[in-house]
């Protein structure tokens, strides 16, 4: 395997290509050049007739779709004697290695280094990605639970609401008939992002209840109020809490009397671009690491959970 191949391959370029979103045309194209480099040949000559023979669509297709993996600058082409017919004119393509350069052409992902989301990893000396086990079957790492029925669905909402406050037993019991109310009137990620958006600001679910379209209303004016510069800066500002608090923790190894696998989490988060995100990974896993449970206690509530493609996904139960 050549070295050009081998890094793409190391920089995760098949998980950036498969957030690229592009048409059936241009994948057929863009896996029959990595196939080409596979055996060596990086550079491939031949004809949009010919190419369009191998991948299955016409040629129309496929002159579209070369020219926009060029302007994308995800790979190289260069058409021969201009004199020709597009039937017979030679074509020479090649893939882009460097995936800084190319452009994946969506708003939320503007760079390759965004697109490749890590699942968390362990162990000694290389990190290995922990492998997971199928629903059925009986393990004690803690999971994701998808709601269910109403009663987990009530569980989330008190879960959200209850999240920086301390109530009692009589106070929960009222909000859980609360809640079921909420539950049977709004969808439930509307009911959750009410409650996660004015957090302490909502004293309790009886008030949200009853005053739901005064709350609407004000979300209304104040997301349309956003401001994005704002936003990002809170942002910085919370992923280097997790890393001061990762870091902290580090410097107290010996007193925490921690484990290599435990350093090596907290290594992790301290140096991570996107420790919130990291974070989400490493409480997942938090079983195993029984002296960092102080840790996980004091930062659960910055943890940004994800998918594998890097779009943000609610917040987990405990």
């Amino acid at each position: 395997m050549n070295d050009n191949l081998q890094r793409f391959l190391r920089e995760s370029g098949l998980k950036v290509l498969a957030v690229s979103r592009m048409n059936s045309c241009e994948y057929s194209i863009i896996m029959y050049l990595l196939n080409t480099a596979l055996t060596g040949l990086e550079n491939l000559i031949t004809t949009e007739n010919d190419l369009a023979t191998i991948v299955g669509h016409s040629a129309r297709e496929v002159r579209q779709a070369i020219e926009e993996l060029e302007n994308r600058h995800i790979i190289k082409s260069r058409y021969g004697d201009g004199s020709q017919t597009p039937k017979f004119q030679s074509l020479s393509l090649s893939v882009q290695w460097d995936l800084s350069r190319w452009k994946l052409g969506l708003k939320e992902i503007p760079t390759h280094h965004e697109a490749v989301i890590l699942p968390f990893r362990r162990g000694f000396p290389k990190l290995s990605v922990v492998e997971g086990k199928r629903h059925e079957d009986h393990h004690d790492r803690p999971i994701i639970h998808k709601a269910t029925s109403n009663e987990d669905t009530t569980d989330r909402i008190l879960d959200a609401f209850s999240r920086g406050r301390e109530i009692d037993e009589h106070e929960r019991k009222i909000n859980r008939k609360v809640a079921d109310a909420l539950e049977a009137a709004h969808p439930v990620d509307q009911i959750l992002v009410m409650i996660r958006h004015f957090n302490q600001r909502i004293p309790s679910l009886s008030l949200l209840a009853s005053n739901w379209d005064q709350y609407a209303e004000l979300y209304e004016d104040e997301h349309q109020k956003l401001d994005l510069f704002g936003q990002r800066q809170k942002q910085f500002e919370l992923d280097q809490k997790v890393r001061d608090a990762a870091q902290s923790a580090l410097e107290r190894r010996e007193q925490l009397d921690l484990s290599e696998e435990e350093s090596q989490v907290l290594d992790l988060l301290a140096n991570h671009r996107h420790p919130r995100r990291q974070l989400f990974w490493a409480y997942q896993m938090r079983l195993r690491y029984p002296k960092l449970s102080g840790f996980f206690t004091e930062t659960h509530s910055l943890m940004l959970p994800i998918t594998q493609n890097g779009t943000v996904v609610k917040m987990p139960t405990e």
